[in-house]
């Protein structure tokens, strides 16, 4: 049986998760790498990053090894998880971004995008018929 004499091990353990999980999650699983398609269009995917983590420990012994010994036998675990979800793309072309939301949406939120996409494309028209009668 292994005594431990400081909170030491724990720490440890601590630590080396913690130092694991930031190598995983980085700035380019959050914004991906550009890719550009032959049109000159560049397509950047965004994604939504979820980790949880959770670290236990405690010293255990029967209760009269307690009363006699300084130091009592500890026991830890770690345990984490760590979840990538799309939540769209942003897309450049011709001068214009565009943010393309992919997660699950609601009706609400189906509807007013397309009228907010409506609404730009009458007012694009609108310039574009304007700007053709001074011509």
């Amino acid at each position: 049986m292994k005594f431990y004499t400081e909170n030491e091990s724990l720490n440890k353990l601590i630590n080396s998760s913690m130092d694991k999980i930031k190598t995983i999650v980085d700035s380019s699983t959050i914004v991906g790498e550009k890719v550009t398609t032959d049109d000159g269009t560049t397509i950047i995917p965004i994604s939504k990053v979820s980790v949880g983590y959770v670290v236990g420990g405690g010293e255990y012994a029967d209760l009269s090894s307690r009363r006699v010994a300084n130091h009592f036998p500890m026991a830890g675990g770690s345990s984490g998880g760590m979840s990538v979800t799309p939540v769209g793309f942003l897309i450049e072309s011709n001068g214009e971004i565009n943010f393309v939301n992919v997660e699950n949406k609601s009706v609400y939120q189906t509807i007013l995008n397309m009228f907010n996409t409506l609404l730009m494309k009458v007012e694009k028209a609108e310039k574009d018929a304007v700007k053709n009668e001074k011509d």
